[in-house]
């Protein structure tokens, strides 16, 4: 019987450890967490097509779409497309310490090795005035044929400053690129069904938790039944145990009686 008890009160005490942990609240809370994770990037995004213009000194005024996703010291240099783009101070170490990388493993790769040398060697860290206005050196603005009249479009963790006239004739041949107009409705096709998707298995996970927590309830519930019974049971017996004794000897009770009879007080 004790043993039983044992048992029992040892299955009591597993199941109260894993309920302990267990709360609705928490659950939700971290179940929202992962929400504004999966849905909050880990750099601020930058989007938006921006016409502006560069002053008589070269210097361009950032746009306030931009800014939140920049600090305050950030970087310019040229893309592939001889255009500069803009990164925030971090994003732009990220690019160095690729390039290095890449030199590193290829070392006699000239291709990579110019790539390299074409990035880094108009790469220009400027600091945003108080009207965010910076200036834009002259080794970019010769190679991004960049004179007044310009275009800033925000990608993702960048920014790409565009002279407007080489803006225009790119996004015209765009609008007449069919293979550009089909990968673009793939990207969203692509990236809707992967958030219904990802709506789903959360809605799965938050129903396979409830269940796991209602079936350690029950465990948990079943547990405290079964002890509580073996514990009466050994009660009784006790009881029973210590009234036989005094009905015997005399009326006079046995030290193992008496110590008996004190367990069920």
């Amino acid at each position: 019987m004790a043993s039983a008890v044992r048992n029992d009160v040892e299955v009591l005490d597993e199941a109260a450890g894993k309920s302990a942990g267990l709360s609705l609240a928490p659950s939700r809370v971290r179940t929202v967490d992962k929400e504004t994770v999966a849905l909050t990037p880990a750099v601020p995004v930058m989007t938006g097509t921006h016409f502006h213009a560069l002053d008589e000194k070269g210097r361009v005024i950032i746009p306030s779409k931009l800014r939140p996703a920049l600090t305050e010291q950030f970087w310019m240099m040229l893309d592939h497309n001889d255009n500069v783009a803009i990164y925030n101070y971090q994003t732009g170490l990220d690019v160095f310490a690729h390039c290095e990388s890449m030199i590193a493993e290829h070392p006699g790769d000239d291709d990579i090795a110019a790539a390299v040398e074409d990035t880094l060697s108009c790469a220009e860290l400027v600091t945003a005035e108080g009207n965010w206005r910076v200036q834009v050196s002259e080794m970019l603005r010769f190679h991004a044929g960049l004179d007044k009249e310009v275009v800033t479009v925000g990608v993702l963790n960048h920014a790409v400053i565009w002279s407007r006239k080489k803006w225009e004739e790119v996004q015209e041949h765009r609008e007449r690129n069919d293979d550009v107009r089909r990968m673009q409705a793939e990207l969203l096709r692509a990236a809707t069904s992967r958030s219904r998707t990802n709506g789903h298995e959360q809605a799965r996970a938050v129903e396979a938790e409830n269940r796991a927590r209602q079936e350690r309830q029950e465990q948990f519930a079943a547990a405290t039944r079964r002890a509580e019974g073996a514990f009466s049971d050994l009660i009784a017996a006790v009881r029973a145990i210590g009234e036989e004794d005094s009905s015997t000897g005399h009326g006079r009770r046995s030290a193992r009686s008496v110590a008996l009879s004190k367990l069920g007080r």
